[in-house]
């Protein structure tokens, strides 16, 4: 049988001191513990966002809403027409023009009209004339532009899409009820107060 042998120091580290210096080290961990306490709700206390309550902040609801709102079209989309909902955006918006403006339509207007970043207009145009629902002419005035328009193709399709997306947003937004065209100024006030003039807001 073999024997265990004895520590030669004790379990305890604080066994062999005495009482007073134990009373010191315990004093000293108390201390440090509510100090720590203390700056970490100082730390708290000095957050630098407004308000503790995300419903009382504007720009995480807009986040959010805007999400939801795109998350809806893009499910409905890809299963009915194999678009995103950007895709969509910007035929959608191709298709007003055309029928609502006498200009034509150019990759500047359509980043105008929409708020879309020019480049990523650019890329779903290549997308969507590789697909046939838009086409590319020489602009009229400009030859260094190219105007753009729906194909056959793309304004059979618009018109069926467009029906789509206008019932699921009644759903998306009934909530509101009578409320709605109050939102929507709300909204179009916004749109006009941030928009970008002359490079600067």
């Amino acid at each position: 049988m073999i024997k265990r042998q004895k520590l030669k120091y004790p379990i305890n580290p604080l066994s062999g001191i005495k009482e007073a210096q134990r009373y010191e080290v315990f004093s000293f961990f108390l201390t440090f513990d509510c100090s720590k306490r203390i700056n970490n709700m100082a730390e708290k206390e000095k957050s630098p966002f407004a308000t503790d309550n995300l419903a009382e902040d504007s720009g995480f609801l807009m986040l959010q809403v805007s999400s939801l709102w795109a998350d809806c079209h893009d499910r409905i989309l890809k299963k009915y027409y194999d678009l995103s909902h950007m895709q969509y955006a910007v035929l959608a918006s191709i298709y007003w023009l055309v029928l609502h403006s006498e200009k034509q339509v150019t990759q500047t207007i359509l980043s105008q009209h929409t708020k879309i970043n020019p480049m990523a207009i650019s890329q779903m145009l290549k997308v969507l004339e590789a697909k046939g629902y838009i086409y590319r002419t020489t602009h009229l005035n400009d030859v260094r532009a190219k105007a753009v328009d729906l194909t056959q193709q793309g304004q059979e399709l618009m018109n069926k899409a467009v029906l789509t997306i206008l019932e699921v947003d009644t759903k998306f937004f009934q909530i509101l009820g009578k409320n709605v065209k109050h939102f929507n100024r709300y909204m179009f006030e916004l749109l006009q107060a941030n928009e970008y003039k002359n490079g600067s807001m």
